[in-house]
């Protein structure tokens, strides 16, 4: 019996109905783009193939109440060595608790979408997972901290998709433009072949992001 071991993000996601975030004023939108520089391992043998893969976002932030905001990522998934290519895809709603110069955090729900090759064989699914994000700003700095983590547990596979890094603000006219640094790692466990499918896919990226 499939079992989904969410309970923890449907709390929080109610919990926001009585905090008082701080959204937007009106409308906001986010858009970056990451050089991830990754090497993956399948069942505990690392590739030592590590390649340049792309990562790509868009969210939007409005003021209406009880709506979640919108994110979409899409991260590109790549090692030769293992006859691996799959594209992930991150369909994510999600609200903001906090929103301020010292503080953001969100958290919300993410539906991934996995498509491609695995170790030679092809593969299509959905997963869903816990999805929150936060940014520490350095009080009299440009400079933030942020993390974001995904996590999901159903019918037997398991899904981590984490990062932590360093941003950079540029205040321009109309947007922040920010520079981002970090490390990354996606470690999961899917269920969905006949024999075992651990995959881990982690390296450093760089990234910029415009921040409307």
């Amino acid at each position: 019996m499939k079992k989904l071991n969410l309970s923890l993000a449907a709390l929080a996601v109610a919990a926001t109905v009585s905090l008082p975030a701080q959204s937007a004023v009106l409308l906001g939108a986010k858009a970056g783009v990451d050089a991830w520089y990754a090497d993956a391992k399948i069942n505990d043998v690392r590739a030592d193939d590590a390649s340049v893969q792309g990562s790509y976002y868009v969210a939007f932030e409005h003021f209406i109440p009880l709506v979640p905001n919108a994110k979409i990522r899409y991260t590109g998934v790549e090692s030769e060595k293992f006859n691996t290519d799959f594209t992930q895809y991150d369909l994510i709603a999600y609200y903001e608790i906090l929103d301020n110069d010292l503080i953001s955090f969100d958290i919300g729900l993410n539906l991934q979408k996995f498509d491609g090759r695995f170790a030679g064989q092809n593969f299509d699914e959905w997963q869903p997972a816990v999805y929150s994000d936060v940014r520490l700003g350095i009080p009299a700095t440009p400079v933030s901290l942020f993390g974001t983590f995904s996590f999901g547990s159903y019918d037997e596979t398991s899904t981590v998709d984490a990062e932590a890094g360093v941003l950079f603000t540029l205040g321009l006219v109309a947007a922040d433009l920010n520079f981002k640094a970090g490390y990354r790692v996606q470690d999961y466990d899917f269920k969905y072949f006949s024999g075992p499918a651990k995959f881990m896919n982690d390296g450093f990226f760089g990234g910029v992001e415009l921040n409307f």
